[in-house]
């Protein structure tokens, strides 16, 4: 069975996902399709804060993460790029960006090339890996 943790990381992203997709339109914020995500999908999660807490630190970092995103995947731009890898590779850079002390940086790397392996295409664990190595190596993390 996946860690609470992956599972965490995967209604995360999929709640941006939802967000981007239709959540701006529909006047719903991030958060609040997280939390009704959580509980609707969250069941096996034990501690639903550590979801919470990486969707706050996407939030905080957002403009920083898009311009990471920009810079480093200059072949796409963003409102061109697939939009499920663009919320793994926003969650991974928020990651990078922020990390938790008991994260190493390729934990967290790892974790997003296998959500890009499982959601995406068959090149999304690729360009994901690509991204995120190029921040975690720019110089650009704190």
């Amino acid at each position: 069975m996946p860690s609470f943790r992956h599972l965490s990381r995967v209604i995360v992203m999929q709640s941006f996902f939802e967000f981007e997709a239709r959540g701006q339109a529909a006047g719903k914020d991030f958060l609040t399709i997280l939390d009704y995500n959580l509980t609707e999908f969250g069941s096996q999660i034990d501690d639903r804060n550590f979801a919470r807490h990486l969707a706050e630190k996407m939030v905080k970092h957002l403009s920083q993460i898009r311009a990471l995103i920009i810079r480093f995947a200059p072949e796409w731009p963003l409102e061109k790029m697939d939009p499920v890898e663009r919320a793994i590779v926003t969650l991974g850079a928020s990651e990078l960006l922020d990390p938790e002390p008991d994260v190493p940086l390729r934990v967290a790397i790892d974790e997003a090339i296998e959500m890009a392996k499982t959601y995406g295409d068959e090149n999304s664990g690729k360009f994901v890996n690509g991204v995120l190595n190029a921040i975690a190596h720019s110089g650009a993390l704190k």
